[in-house]
């Protein structure tokens, strides 16, 4: 996974599971940054989520854990 499929995917699960705007917008500049938090942005998804988490995206986040944690 490159770092640009890492934002994208990043973008996704938050524009997926995070309803409130102002912490998507929070967590889109911490994707913008050189240095990306995974760690803490998956976990405010895992704080502010606001509906189960599906499979198949249980496995992308798998997946970043594996790349970038």
């Amino acid at each position: 996974m490159t770092e640009d499929e890492l934002r994208k995917n990043l973008r996704y699960l938050i524009d997926k599971y995070i309803i409130d705007k102002n912490k998507k917008d929070e967590i889109y500049n911490y994707i913008d940054r050189e240095d990306v938090p995974v760690k803490g942005i998956l976990a405010d998804l895992n704080n502010f989520r606001v509906e189960k988490i599906t499979q198949d995206d249980g496995n992308l986040i798998r997946d970043i854990y594996f790349h970038y944690c």
